[in-house]
């Protein structure tokens, strides 16, 4: 007969650790920016999403940098919606920011993103890319 195997102290596997409440909202993204969005993270490594809720943190630290007018809204056919879930307190930080420029959330936290994507080389936890000299060359196993 086959003997148990011994079960886990924990009960369960561990996962990562919760990031704590989050809020999901639908930025509407001319083309060009979320093309360079989702290039970001790429390069990054990271889900659409959570470049995009980086991006609207730093816009919302930013927010002088707001266009003077945004548009009411964007045609279908020159933008994309994107699924970002931001922190609960910056979701409120977002809805007051919309209530007061008068702009539906979508538009202006597209524009946090925009401005986001400006300040991208200035996000925290980036590498800084490297590019290869003459002098080097690629390892190979043997090296």
């Amino acid at each position: 007969m086959m003997r148990a195997m011994p079960r886990r102290s924990s009960g369960r596997a561990k996962g990562r650790p919760s990031k704590g409440t989050r809020v999901v909202i639908f930025p509407r993204l001319p083309l060009a920016a979320e093309a360079a969005l989702k290039d970001l993270a790429k390069r990054r490594g990271l889900t659409w999403s959570e470049i995009g809720a980086e991006l609207v943190v730093e816009g919302l630290q930013r927010v002088s940098e707001l266009p003077p007018s945004l548009p009411a809204r964007y045609s279908s056919a020159d933008s994309e919606d994107v699924t970002v879930r931001i922190p609960e307190a910056e979701s409120v930080k977002l809805r007051a920011l919309a209530k007061r420029v008068d702009r539906p959330i979508s538009i202006v936290s597209s524009a946090l993103i925009e401005i986001g994507l400006r300040h991208a080389g200035e996000l925290p936890g980036q590498i800084p890319v490297q590019y290869m000299t003459t002098q080097e060359q690629l390892l190979t196993k043997a090296s």
